[in-house]
């Protein structure tokens, strides 16, 4: 290893934890977060606010901002104080950068953490920050202890920031239920331009989300205008059935707007808590042909080991194999060991209901192979037919002929046609493993077996009528 790498990795290692001085009613806890997993090599500050209301033994809320805001700080003590918000502890992220030993940086890793349209983001703050944060101290003793409740929870970014907020919480709606974005990017910069449409396709999570920008927002002529593109966003979310505010000011590109308006948008997001914020019902009338919205997943079963398959076996129960380990699981979530032989289907090959067709899924592919199953059994005419928006996973069909993956964003659900027509969530967001039992479809997710109950079917019974073009 040569010095210069071998001094970087060293002064990488060392997490330094300060106090700053404030003018405010709370205390500021200082400390670089190093050596992280998620993102190798990168170093960040990461600053917490905590009020002088928070008695370090009951876990707080939780503020957190992705684009700094120091400026918060008498913001969250007012809102504290006029009882707008509960006692929330403050936690303000910098994205990462990876320095030499001069330090130098080698490169900004901001639009890598920021923009994409994954769950990454989301994790690192599981997995990393908060508990970093929670490892701390206020100068005066208190333990900084933060509820692990999403209803608790409010994230805000601007910019990058913004949409990576709304992604944050859009994908993981078990750790954020309340989001602030400003001036997002919802634009080409990783496929934020995708999201209007995903959001449109998605039954709608359990969050509420505010959006500001201003009307002179960047325009550049490669990503387009950005305050269009916050607009379809806003026309995604009243579609989806959100609850959604917004406000469109006067300006460019600047978080000045969004400071204004913050009291106000505290005291809406955070209306009505602790109660979680509500499902709103979708208009695509796909949604509605497939969601009963009183019908809603229910876990009923953790700590799933890694790799878990689930299997159709009948029209009460599935197949949960676990290395050579195969156990039956009912509707209601009982577990008996299956013993004797037990023919298991292939998870990546659906046979279309009627045999008319076969579904093969292609390992790192975005898209399913579609074949025409001949008279003699012969596999036919294959093509790339079921376009995805992430890899495919496990594939099934239900008894309409739509075909369901399990991906990293949830279950994909395409038509006949081959076009996603909805992507059912999950609390966890990636979806691991899925099967039907008659009307019910249960998928492993994050290490939890849930199960829930559909307006459709996976039994096949005969060859369902082809849909037109349309």
């Amino acid at each position: 290893m040569n010095r210069i790498l071998s001094t970087l990795i060293f002064t990488l290692s060392l997490v330094a934890i300060s106090f700053e001085s404030s003018a405010y009613n709370g205390q500021v806890v200082k400390f670089k977060l190093a050596d992280s997993k998620i993102y190798p090599g990168t170093t960040r500050n990461i600053k917490v606010y905590v009020p002088q209301e928070y008695d370090g033994k009951s876990p707080a809320c939780l503020w957190l901002s992705v684009s700094g805001g120091t400026f918060m700080y008498d913001i969250l003590d007012k809102s504290i104080a006029e009882g707008d918000m509960p006692v929330t502890i403050g936690v303000f992220v910098d994205p990462g950068q990876i320095r030499d030993a001069n330090n130098n940086v080698l490169r900004y890793n901001r639009s890598n953490e920021l923009d994409r349209m994954d769950g990454r983001y989301a994790e690192f703050l599981e997995t990393e920050v908060l508990p970093a944060v929670s490892n701390h101290k206020t100068e005066d003793g208190r333990q900084i202890l933060i509820s692990d409740r999403a209803t608790d929870r409010a994230i805000y970014g601007n910019s990058s920031g913004g949409i990576c907020a709304f992604n944050a919480a859009w994908q993981r709606p078990d750790l954020f239920s309340r989001v602030y974005a400003s001036c997002g990017t919802f634009v080409s910069f990783r496929g934020g331009d995708q999201f209007s449409a995903l959001v449109r396709k998605c039954e709608p999570r359990p969050i509420r989300v505010f959006l500001q920008d201003n009307d002179k927002d960047t325009w550049n002529p490669l990503f387009g205008s950005w305050f269009e593109y916050n607009e379809l966003m806003l026309s995604a979310l009243q579609f989806a059935g959100y609850e959604v505010d917004y406000s469109w000011d006067e300006g460019g590109h600047s978080s000045k707007n969004a400071r204004k308006i913050m009291p106000d948008v505290i005291r809406w997001l955070f209306k009505g808590w602790p109660e979680l914020p509500k499902r709103g019902q979708s208009k695509s009338k796909t949604v509605a042909s497939i969601f009963d919205n009183e019908q809603q997943w229910r876990c009923i079963g953790e700590n799933i080991a890694a790799g878990a398959m689930l299997h159709p076996y009948s029209e009460d129960k599935v197949v949960l194999q676990i290395g050579r380990k195969k156990e039956f699981v009912t509707t209601n979530g009982n577990r008996t060991k299956a013993s004797g032989k037990i023919a298991l289907t292939d998870p990546y090959t659906a046979l279309y209901p009627g045999g008319t067709h076969i579904a093969k899924r292609v390992e790192g592919s975005n898209w399913v192979w579609d074949y025409i199953v001949t008279p003699e059994g012969k596999h036919s005419y294959g093509q790339q037919f079921y376009f995805l928006y992430s890899d495919a996973g496990q594939i099934l069909y239900d008894a309409s002929g739509y075909l369901y993956v399990a991906t990293n964003i949830g279950i994909q659900v395409c038509d006949q046609n081959g076009r996603v027509r909805t992507i059912i969530s999950l609390p966890g967001g990636a979806v691991d493993t899925i099967a039907f039992a008659g009307n019910y479809l249960f998928a492993v997710s994050r290490g939890k077996l849930y199960t829930r109950k559909l307006l459709r079917s996976g039994t096949h019974n005969g060859l369902p009528k082809s849909e037109k073009q349309g």
